[in-house]
C-alpha cells in the first residue's frame, strides 16, 4: 500500500467523526455520573451538575446532527 492510499483510509468522514463524538460524550457523561454520584464535597456536586449539563447539551446537539445527517449507530439514550 503506498502512502497516498494508506493516508486517505485513514481521514475520517464528517459523520464518522459525529458518530465518535457521541461515543466519546456517553463515556464521559457514565464517567461523570460516576463522579456525582460518590461525590460528597458541595462543590464536586455542583462541578458534576454543570458537567453532566454541558455534555447533555452536547450529546442532545450531535444526537440530532446524526439523526439530520441519516447517520446510525450505537446510541445509548442518557439522560
Amino acid at each position: 500500500m503506498n502512502m497516498g492510499k494508506q493516508k486517505m483510509s485513514s481521514v475520517l468522514t464528517e459523520g464518522d467523526e459525529i458518530l465518535l463524538a457521541i461515543q466519546d460524550i456517553q463515556t464521559r457523561l457514565i464517567c461523570a455520573r460516576q463522579g456525582f454520584e460518590s461525590a460528597t464535597d458541595e462543590a464536586l456536586v455542583d462541578s458534576y451538575i454543570f458537567e453532566i449539563t454541558a455534555l447533555q447539551k452536547k450529546y442532545d446537539y450531535f444526537i440530532k446532527t446524526a439523526k439530520e445527517m441519516g447517520l446510525t449507530g450505537p446510541f445509548l439514550k442518557i439522560g
